[in-house]
């Protein structure tokens, strides 16, 4: 037993010497959705809205074909939510959440030494940092009706759930530049398995948020020398 995990310790250590990391950023936008357990008021509808994405990355490369991708971003994951019954069919609000998130995935790539394609597949884990509303309300005056804009902060209530966590996977392009620069563009989607919201002690009101993300980074790519 002794010999087998010196042998498997040796393995390890020779990947490691030809491992490679990177280290880059990316910036792009997203899209997110909304799915609500209890969302089947005929006067409510959700929509997507977009939202900003940008981020650290780095990548450890295993071998030719299988790295670790690690990404550290700030993201917004928006959306909307319409009224529509009658005469305060145009009320409306837009949701704009502020995520820090890390998501920790598996890279398979394939393709040739510049050009590459990558299938990426794991998890995330996030922190729910801020939130604003805005869109137009409805004040009644006697047999009037105002609509009236806001924007503003909405602070965090019990009721908020701020540690979030998920499936997370796409696909990506790459491109290696001379020295060590590689481009790259990404398409990920985050799948929520947590509900941001917690309900009330006599509504279960869960929402889960899906984001799809689309960015382009630029990284520098650290190359470890074989010993003679």
């Amino acid at each position: 037993m002794k010999r087998i995990l010196i042998l498997l310790s040796l393995c390890l250590l020779q990947q490691m010497a030809v491992a490679q990391w990177s280290v880059g950023v990316r910036g792009g936008a997203n899209s997110t959705s909304i799915s609500r357990s209890h969302a089947d008021r005929v006067d409510e509808t959700y929509s997507s809205l977009c939202g900003y994405d940008f981020g650290i990355d780095g990548r450890y490369s295993i071998n030719p074909w299988l790295s670790v991708h690690a990404d550290l971003s700030l993201m917004q994951r928006n959306h909307r939510l319409q009224r529509h019954l009658n005469y305060i069919s145009p009320v409306y609000t837009n949701h704009h959440n502020t995520y820090l998130t890390l998501p920790v995935m598996a890279d398979f790539s394939f393709g040739g030494t510049k050009l590459k394609g990558h299938l990426l597949l794991g998890g995330y884990c996030g922190y729910w940092m801020g939130q604003r509303v805005s869109g137009t309300t409805y004040v009644m005056s006697d047999y009037y009706v105002f609509f009236v804009d806001f924007n503003e902060r909405r602070d965090f209530t019990r009721e908020d759930r701020r540690f979030d966590a998920g499936l997370s996977g796409g696909v990506a392009l790459s491109y290696a530049l001379p020295n060590n620069i590689v481009l790259s563009l990404d398409a990920l989607y985050y799948y929520d398995l947590l509900s941001h919201h917690k309900g009330y002690p006599n509504l279960q009101d869960y929402r889960y948020l899906n984001t799809l993300s689309v960015t382009l980074g630029i990284s520098y790519q650290f190359t470890q020398k074989e010993h003679q």
